[in-house]
């Protein structure tokens, strides 16, 4: 029993720090998201206000807003990624949804060329 023990604490070691990459995450970053980034850039921008998730209280993140960074509460983002909308927008923007739990199944909260729509993620080639 003891051997079964010993082993299953040394896989779980090895897993704990394989695990951010296995996520997609850089070591240090915090599980979830950050909110979208609506803001637009402008000469008055502010100090980034951290680095990385670790400089940030709790579980918030180290996000984008609007040409530096701050610390936010992180939003829940489902798996896989948002495909890469290589088209120009020549209406207004408009957002179907702010977040991924604004979309139904396996859909993602996406940007694509006129605002966010719930897109399916495309297909990981990890």
């Amino acid at each position: 029993m003891r051997v079964q023990s010993s082993l299953l604490l040394v896989v779980l070691l090895a897993l704990e720090t394989h695990l951010p990459v296995a996520l997609c995450r850089k070591k240090g970053d915090k599980l979830g998201g950050c909110p979208p980034d609506d803001g637009l850039c402008n000469q008055n921008t502010p100090p980034d206000q951290c680095l990385n998730d670790k400089q940030c209280p709790s579980s918030w993140k180290c996000c984008r807003r609007a040409c530096f960074l701050q610390c936010m509460p992180r939003v829940f983002v489902k798996s896989g990624k948002c495909p890469v909308d290589q088209l120009r927008c020549l209406s207004p923007t408009k957002h179907m949804c702010n977040k991924d739990s604004d979309c139904s199944g396996k859909k993602r909260c996406c940007a694509s060329a006129c605002g966010r729509d719930c897109r399916d993620p495309s297909k990981s080639t990890i």
